[in-house]
């Protein structure tokens, strides 16, 4: 560090006349003072005159605050933090079977001398494998790779690391979730390294980088990074710190710890309907992932709430698989039902974590009642017709508009009109309204219609059709409910040829759309419904709707016109679909994708009544399967003995544990101001477990109940490869260079070792120091000593 002053200033200044005249009057008062004689020696009054005239200017000047402004500079090494990733994927052990692999992790415990190590780098992998003995290579298979880690820094590259503390502030911080120093030495100790552990449950490489680099005093010259690249947690802000880190010139030196691929079976996802009603059987596509046990047979089996429904012995075909195997649903009482598939794990498995996944499949053991409406003797009718006669899940009710009254008396399946008794019309789960002219229902049944959805939680499907849907429906409860705005005064429009359905984001995950479980494959199947020939004029959706499906043609205007789309109305959903030619999908498949979408449709609409089991309080959650962590969403739709909203302050819900799970709270639900009668609130599940949702006792008769699971979802374990490619990434967007263990020597070149030199410049206080406190305590001293010697007053 450099001193030196630049200026000398006065803090509190007087006009330059003014301070001439106050230093003149000290002079004059001085010499006053000691201007007689008083017996004296000339010498002793000119001694006690100057002693006055320094401590009265001091004083004076002191009360002007006299300031010199100062320079310092500073010279600091460089930072070069360490990082170490202790997540549990860290402790995951590879099976090393190359000599390129094992010759690696050998280097990196430590296992050669310096100079071994630069004999072997002469030599070919094969060759230094040989020279291992039986325990070393015992170690090596067993390590984990946090186990490498500390090889790295204790002994392989602990000389490098020594050295480069010279040069630059080496510390050592150890992160998974979060970051945490270790050690600000040079280098880490043993007993420091021995107490590492792999046990923190999530990665977050991007929030460990963006730490240290902000940690230091002086910014670091380069990041080392030990880990094996796998990140787990969503950070949107992961790509802005590395592009930061990279502008503010903080390299990152990832060395990579683990294997790219290492052996390992494990199931990826599972593909599976939400619902299912007792008796079914359930289909189910399995996707597996397996390395270096090809052609090895695995068990893969399927509980249902702990019980075993299916087992079959499958062949591993190396890299991605699919299964399809089906189980039954025997159970008769409603819920949710927890869902295992797994496959039986080999003894040398890296992790074991990843063999199996759970999901929850909702039970119901009722028929879906349908009201099928419709006055157009169209294909899409036909084909419908047939769907939900045969569906053994379904009990259907029809009502044929251009039919005459003897057609309904004469046929069990069939009613003359829209049942006009309350009791009657709220027993449907589902109203399915084709192409009939709005003059066949009476304004009382239409407000009946609307009060089933609104106010009862059923659902309608409106299938457009050209000769009276929606255009006639204008000015009537049917267009307040639909998801979508028409234009009743315009005729259908003749599409291409070539236009075809197009799923939306929301089409693609959800439930209705979903023909087939590849994405392409799925989209590419929606392109046989086509030409769509004419579409209703729709001028947009209304606030809150859903699209799930839009035109592949945007040249003429087409872009986002709502071909599918849905949305919420009172307690109920309503769906519109724009066209009538689904049953195309039925080109040279028949029946596979075309009830395949009207199943998922209807099971869609109806599935929160059925679990509701059509009582006054009605309460849901958001999803079945939850994540342990996550928050559930919770509903409660609440009407009185007419079935109207019921206005409350709130709501009062009790959730208890199912099985093991002993959990019992109580809380509150609060109204949502938009929708009367709809309360909503959040829980936070303390444990993995079934949970059910429940009214309060007063309130359990006219209520439901809903079930929900929790998993624990090690992802941390689940992915077992070594991320090269993204520690890569990480390199080249620092500036860094990804670097091998045995080539952790290179980062002396590597890094920026040039000292950081700063200047602060400061104002000090010169009169507000000891030394002028002493000079004026030694004058007036002095002078005092001298006068009382001098007997002098």
């Amino acid at each position: 560090m450099t001193f030196g002053p630049e200026s000398i200033f006065w803090a509190r200044p007087l006009s330059t006349p003014l301070m001439i005249a106050v230093f003149g009057a000290v002079l004059f008062l001085s010499i006053f003072l000691y201007r007689r004689a008083w017996g004296l020696p000339l010498w002793v009054r000119i001694g006690l005159g100057v002693a006055r005239l320094v401590a009265l200017a001091l004083v004076v000047a002191s009360l002007f605050e006299p300031t010199a402004a100062v320079s310092e500079t500073h010279t600091q090494a460089k930072s070069l933090p360490v990082l170490i990733d202790v997540s549990e994927s860290m402790s995951m052990r590879d099976q090393r079977k190359t000599a390129e692999d094992i010759a690696e992790a050998a280097g990196a415990l430590g296992m050669t001398t310096d100079e071994q190590r630069r004999l072997d780098e002469q030599l070919e992998a094969d060759e230094v494998v040989m020279r291992l003995d039986a325990d070393e290579r015992q170690t090596i298979q067993s390590a984990s790779r946090l186990d490498l880690a500390r090889g790295i820094l204790g002994r392989s590259a602990a000389a490098v690391f020594r050295k480069l503390g010279e040069s630059f502030d080496v510390s050592y911080s150890t992160f998974g979730r979060s970051s945490q120093i270790l050690s600000d030495a040079s280098t880490v100790s043993d007993a420091e390294l021995s107490g590492l552990a792999a046990t923190e449950p999530a990665t977050s490489i991007a929030a460990a980088l963006e730490k240290v680099a902000a940690s230091g005093v002086t910014p670091p010259a380069g990041i080392v990074l030990l880990s094996d690249g796998i990140e787990n947690t969503s950070s949107k802000r992961t790509e802005a710190v590395l592009q930061d880190l990279g502008a503010r010139g903080i390299p990152v030196f990832p060395v990579p710890v683990g294997l790219e691929e290492p052996d390992d079976v494990s199931i990826r996802t599972i593909v599976m309907q939400e619902v299912a009603f007792s008796g079914d059987s359930v289909p189910l596509q399995v996707q597996v992932l397996s390395k270096g046990y090809e052609k090895r047979m695995a068990r893969l089996t399927i509980d249902l709430n702990g019980r075993q429904v299916f087992q079959r012995r499958i062949r591993l075909k190396g890299g991605l698989q699919f299964e399809d195997v089906d189980f039954n649903v025997d159970l008769y009482e409603k819920g949710a039902a927890q869902v295992t598939v797994a496959i039986e794990p080999f003894d040398d498995e890296i992790s074991v974590a990843n063999n199996r996944v759970e999901r929850s499949i909702r039970v119901v053991n009722e028929k879906v009642r349908v009201l099928y409406i419709e006055g157009n003797n169209r294909w899409e009718f036909r084909y419908l017709t047939a769907i939900l006669k045969r569906d053994p899940r379904l009990a259907t009710t029809f009502i044929s508009s251009s039919a005459g009254p003897d057609f309904a008396r004469n046929s069990p399946e069939h009613i003359e009109r829209f049942p006009s008794k309350r009791e009657e019309a709220f027993q449907y789960d589902l109203v399915i309204l084709g192409d009939v002219d709005v003059d066949f229902f009476t304004p009382d049944e239409l407000a009946l219609l609307e009060e089933l959805i609104r106010d009862r939680g059923a659902s309608l499907l409106v299938l457009c059709g050209p000769m009276a849907t929606p255009a006639s429906y204008a000015g009537t409860p049917v267009e307040t409910m639909l998801p979508v705005r028409f234009d009743a005064d315009s005729p259908w429009e003749l599409t291409s040829e070539s236009v075809y359905p197009v799923l939306t984001p929301e089409g693609r995950s959800s439930m209705v759309m979903l023909l087939e479980n590849e994405p392409e494959e799925n989209d590419r199947i929606w392109t046989r419904v086509a030409p769509l020939d004419h579409l209703p004029p729709l001028a947009g959706v209304k606030p809150g709707a859903t699209v799930l499906a839009t035109l592949s043609d945007a040249a003429d205007g087409t872009k986002g016109y709502p071909l599918i789309a849905w949305h919420r109305y009172g307690t109920g959903k309503v769906l519109s679909m724009a066209t009538d030619r689904l049953w195309r999908l039925r080109f040279k498949t028949g029946d596979k994708y075309h009830w395949r979408v009207w199943s998922q449709a209807i099971q869609f609409l109806t599935l929160s009544r059925l679990m509701g089991e059509h009582k006054r309080i009605r309460l849901e959650t958001d999803r079945t399967l939850y994540e342990d962590g996550e928050q559930v969403r919770l509903y409660a739709h609440v009407l009185d003995e007419d079935f109207e909203p019921v206005i409350q302050p709130s709501f009062p819900i009790t959730i208890n544990g199912v099985g093991d799970n002993a959990l019992r709270t109580q809380g509150n639900l609060q109204p949502d101001r938009t929708a009367p009668g709809l309360y909503e609130g959040y829980f936070t599940p303390p444990a993995a477990g079934r949970y059910r949702l429940e009214a309060n006792e007063d309130d359990a008769e006219i209520a439901n109940t809903t079930e929900f699971q929790v998993s624990v979802v090690n992802r941390e374990l689940a992915d077992t490869n070594m991320r090269r490619d993204g520690l890569e990434r990480i390199a080249k967007l620092t500036g860094g260079t990804c670097l091998a263990p045995a080539d952790l020597g290179k980062l002396e070149t590597l890094l920026d070792a040039t000292p950081i030199t700063t200047t602060v410049r400061s104002d000090r206080p010169l009169w507000d120091t000891w030394l002028v406190a002493s000079v004026l305590i030694g004058l007036l001293g002095m002078e005092w000593i001298v006068r009382r010697r001098n007997d002098l007053t």
